[in-house]
């Protein structure tokens, strides 16, 4: 068997890695808690301009630089070369390292072994947190000695542009490696070898590097890589050697101490989520997203990592589970204080601009997922004071919101807000409405029930009654589907919010109704395989809504361990597939030119909560 999970480790087989068209869409991803990152196929073969060894956070906590690319590798053995590098240039594959692997492993770091004609070679790579570094180390797992020629290719620029050839950088010479100066403005990259080693003098252009996803984005998928020579050293049998990249002037480092430094922080990660063993991965998918935030003076999580930016909305949905894997006990409660520190006139920040820094106001439905987090922490704490103490910003924002009319119409007669989300699909129109409105009554109910017990009151019982009276009927079907659309068997986190907030405008009886329609032509498509009608992104995520919802339903026991089936898969039976986040789509057919998927920032926290609530073994 070429794939299998031994724990939590992900393997793949020979067979699997030399088959290019499978591992060149299998990706890894290391985050370093900053915004910095390391990602490539599991071949090595880089195929979107985001895949490097050494992208920093210049200004914390974004603003990225790709530094290194890679690192192209040529092994000499009894006077054989073989070279494990994999790139793709304009009709061709050149090196083809993949056909010397044997195997990929990632655990707590990506490690890869290639057969070179019976001399095993492994390397692996380790990311330490907030290093801004990453640590290449090489083993000689044969009886041979093994020249190791390196050849570090570098770009230095924005992570989202492309390199095109230029003058070059400066590089200095140090007495234990080099410094590399692209601009005056931007770090330095300091590369060092752990063991005595020579150079080359030539810096050569290496042009029109083809990127194969980016060619399903954007125009341009072709990039030049700056080498400055390549590095030359004996590796002794059973020995091993580290190349290191880092904006800083390391001294001397010990590469055992620093692996199992990483080791144990991300042990000490998964303890602190309380999963059983074969869910820890979550755990570190989870622990990768999270970002210190300088702007807002707490973490928050980068929505589709490494692609998007520090989304508020995003941190608040996941904030339940993501507060498991930090070392602050005390998390959640911290992110909403911050959060309401910057609350301004009712309006909550939304999003962390990645170029110019600043904190964006421009989304009005923030402060209902504001109530979604101050709900679940009012409900684990048991103490009403949770909620209390934000009465004022919480009322602030009901009035913003009735002003804005969020972004749409104005509030209809019926109590409901009227939200153009401009798709022009009716389906993702309804769903959309459906959820704003079971968030704007989850919001409204949550100000009274806190008002209650108080001399103040809220005012607000007439219009939470009003939705109540005129929610179901008004997006639902007497037998549960969402009207006009009750032939799709697409499935969407929208249409399934109103059933997980923890004050719905729906009763248990509509709630049934509704979960028992969903599910039946869910899980018959995805049994069968069927696509749905158009690809969604945030499909995993709702699979975990749906799942909640009807384990809290007691007639809905029979769909509730069906999915429970389907999750337990989708967080432990799978391996990296052509997104970063660490899961797959719900359906396998699905594909999606944009690599951004919402699962990659909140799937993980809400994967936490989920298998906390149920206790799923």
């Amino acid at each position: 068997m070429d794939f299998f999970i031994l724990w939590m480790m992900i393997s793949y087989g020979q067979r699997q890695l030399r088959d290019l068209s499978f591992s060149s869409r299998k990706e890894w991803l290391l985050a370093d808690g900053d915004g910095g990152f390391a990602c490539s196929s599991i071949c090595f073969m880089n195929t979107r301009r985001e895949h490097s060894l050494l992208t920093v956070s210049t200004n914390l906590p974004l603003r990225r630089l790709t530094m290194l690319n890679k690192v192209d590798e040529e092994i000499i053995i009894d006077g054989r070369s073989y070279f494990l590098a994999t790139n793709h240039y304009p009709d061709t594959i050149f090196p083809e390292g993949y056909k010397l692997l044997s195997r990929f492993t990632f655990d707590y770091f990506p490690q890869m072994t290639f057969d070179l004609d019976g001399c095993q070679l492994t390397k692996k790579v380790v990311m330490p947190k907030r290093s801004s570094s990453i640590y290449i180390h090489y083993e000689n797992n044969s009886r041979k000695k093994a020249i190791v020629r390196l050849l570090p290719l570098l770009s230095f620029r924005p992570k989202d542009s492309l390199k095109k050839a230029d003058d070059g950088f400066l590089v200095d010479e140090l007495p234990d490696g080099v410094r590399i100066i692209s601009d005056m403005n931007l770090p330095r990259l300091y590369l060092k070898l752990s063991q005595i080693y020579s150079t080359s003098p030539e810096s050569y252009w290496y042009y029109n590097f083809v990127y194969d996803h980016d060619a399903e984005i954007y125009e341009d998928d072709r990039e030049d890589l700056y080498n400055i020579g390549y590095w030359e050293t004996e590796l002794e049998p059973g020995k091993g050697m580290t190349f290191v990249a880092s904006t800083r002037d390391l001294a001397e480092f010990d590469y055992a101490e620093i692996e199992a430094h990483c080791i144990e922080s991300m042990e000490s990660t998964r303890g602190r989520a309380g999963l059983p063993t074969k869910y820890s991965r979550v755990a570190d998918i989870a622990a990768n997203h999270i970002v210190r935030n300088k702007a807002l003076r707490t973490p928050g999580i980068i929505e589709g990592y490494p692609y998007g930016a520090i989304s508020i909305k995003e941190t608040m949905m996941s904030l339940d589970g993501i507060s498991k894997v930090v070392e602050n006990s005390n998390y959640d409660n911290d992110f909403l204080y911050e959060l309401a520190a910057n609350e301004v006139g009712g309006a909550f920040p939304s999003r962390l601009d990645e170029v110019s820094l600043h904190v964006e106001y421009d989304d009005p439905q923030v402060p209902l997922y504001f109530a979604i987090a101050l709900s679940r922490c009012a409900e684990k704490s048991k103490n009403p004071d949770c909620v209390r103490r934000f009465l004022p910003i919480l009322e602030g924002a009901i009035e913003t919101i009735n002003e804005s009319n969020m972004g749409g119409k104005k509030l209809k007669a019926l109590g409901l807000l009227e939200i153009d989300n401009g798709t022009g699909d009716q389906l993702r129109q309804t769903a959309s409405n459906a959820a704003a409105n079971a968030l704007w009554f989850n919001l409204l109910t949550l100000v009274e029930e806190a008002r209650s017990g108080t001399a103040d009151s809220s005012g607000y019982s007439e219009l939470i009654s009003e939705i109540e009276q005129s929610y179901f009927g008004h997006y639902f079907d007497e037998e549960g589907n969402y009207r006009g659309v009750a032939d799709s068997n697409q499935l969407l986190s929208d249409m399934v919010v109103p059933m997980i907030v923890r004050y719905s405008p729906l009763s248990e009886l509509q709630k049934t109704k509704i979960c028992k329609a969903m599910a039946s032509r869910f899980i018959h498509g995805f049994d069968s395989g069927a696509q749905p009608p158009a690809s969604d992104s945030s499909c995993n995520l709702a699979i975990v809504y749906l799942a909640e919802a009807t384990g809290d339903l007691k007639e809905c026991a029979e769909e509730f361990n069906l999915l429970k089936g389907i999750l337990e898969k989708l967080f432990t039976g799978q391996a990296y597939t052509d997104c970063l986040n660490g899961f797959p789509k719900c359906w396998s057919q699905t594909k999606s030119a944009d690599p951004q998927n919402i699962s990659s920032s909140v799937m993980a926290g809400e994967a936490i909560r989920l298998i906390k609530k149920f206790k799923l073994k």
